[in-house]
């Protein structure tokens, strides 16, 4: 099944008896079974990870989440850092664990299911998963927690239409701060905001090293 998992694919990988979660992606999957990731970096710094350590790597697609065990058998270090892994478990379907929130100001506008009105509200997301985001608003004109939400992530690409439903609400002093998961969302659309989560990712990781 580790052909499921090709260079460039994003993955996660739990490190620790805690399991501690990480992003990172696949850079090549070798002939004899072995699998070139990158190191992953958390807050600037790569992530400590030792020789033979056993890691949790978990992986997704069309049919759900995957998870296995493996081995960490060579470091390469440089400009560029890797590990090289060797599968040491079967493969398991698991239940989708929390996703990696991206903390990124992005402008969206929405518009509550029931409010009997047309006009869209704007407001900012603070950070975004494949779950969901946390946002700030100033209009709240009903209780039903339903939205819907028009978000462009990046000028290179087009503005996405979402339903959301609205788990938390916190007013402070003017403006509301609201917790928001994602409801009926197809997969295509949450890998799309997966993908660009991860691009976001790379570029800090690609410019942090410039400095």
């Amino acid at each position: 099944m580790l052909k499921n998992l090709k260079p460039g694919q994003r993955i996660e990988i739990g490190i620790g008896r805690n399991k501690k979660y990480y992003f990172t992606k696949v850079e090549d999957v070798s002939k004899d079974g072995t699998i070139l990731i990158d190191t992953p970096i958390y807050h600037n710094h790569l992530v400590p990870i030792h020789l033979n350590s056993i890691i949790q790597i978990i992986f997704f697609n069309k049919n759900g989440q995957f998870a296995f065990d493996a081995e960490v058998i060579n470091k390469f270090s440089g400009n560029l850092s890797f590990l090289q892994v060797k599968q040491i478990s079967e493969i398991t379907k698991i239940q989708r664990r929390k996703y990696y929130r991206l903390e990124k100001i992005i402008p969206f506008t929405y518009k509550e299911e029931d409010d009997g009105k047309e006009n869209f509200f704007t407001g900012l997301i603070k950070d975004i998963s494949g779950g969901g985001f946390k946002a700030v608003i100033k209009h709240r004109n009903t209780n039903n927690p339903i939205i819907f939400c028009n978000i462009k992530l990046s000028d290179l690409l087009k503005e996405i239409a979402v339903k959301g439903k609205i788990i938390r609400c916190d007013l402070n002093k003017d403006r509301y701060e609201i917790g928001v998961q994602f409801v009926d969302i197809n997969d295509k659309l949450r890998d799309q905001i997966i993908t660009f989560i991860f691009e976001e990712e790379r570029k800090l990781k690609k410019r942090d090293r410039y400095f």
